[in-house]
């Protein structure tokens, strides 16, 4: 006998550095409830579309920045309560991306309320979910290290 099938939920989010800072979302409070969460810009996957191809694409309607999505950096299993009840559970990539574009991210008010470009040093004052601060601090070891390999 087979294992039951469970619909698996896929998401992507992007590291985008400029210089030695991060680029980091802040989730309108109303669609949390956890209000006063940030986030790394990125979403879903939706049917057809490669992980790469849903997070420029994710980006680009988050931030209007165009991104190249390079290696992942850190995957995890999100179990995100809803309000209504219950756990949606999402498996969770999140790769390393250089922004395409200078200026500032022109963000979209329907899921974020503002953003910041944060260092390393600035972390502890923006509080995020684990597995996205788990990624950021990946990311900038990354950084530190020399970058990712194949590059």
């Amino acid at each position: 006998m087979y294992p039951a099938y469970q619909m698996a939920h896929v998401g992507v989010k992007g590291l985008l550095f400029r210089a030695d800072r991060l680029l980091i979302l802040h989730r309108r409070d109303d669609l949390n409830l956890v209000p006063g969460l940030w986030d790394l810009p990125g979403g879903g996957v939706e049917t057809g579309e490669t992980l790469e191809g849903a997070l420029d694409r994710e980006v680009r309607e988050e931030t209007g920045f165009r991104v190249r999505v390079g290696p992942p950096v850190h995957a995890w299993i999100s179990h995100h309560p809803l309000r209504t009840g219950g756990i949606h559970e999402s498996t969770i990539v999140c790769f390393e991306c250089r922004l395409r574009a200078t200026g500032e991210p022109r963000i979209d008010p329907g899921e974020h309320s503002e953003f910041a470009w944060v260092s390393s040093r600035d972390l502890a004052r923006y509080p995020m979910p684990q597995g996205i601060r788990d990624s950021v601090r990946k990311g900038f070891a990354t950084r530190r290290n020399g970058g990712t390999r194949g590059r």
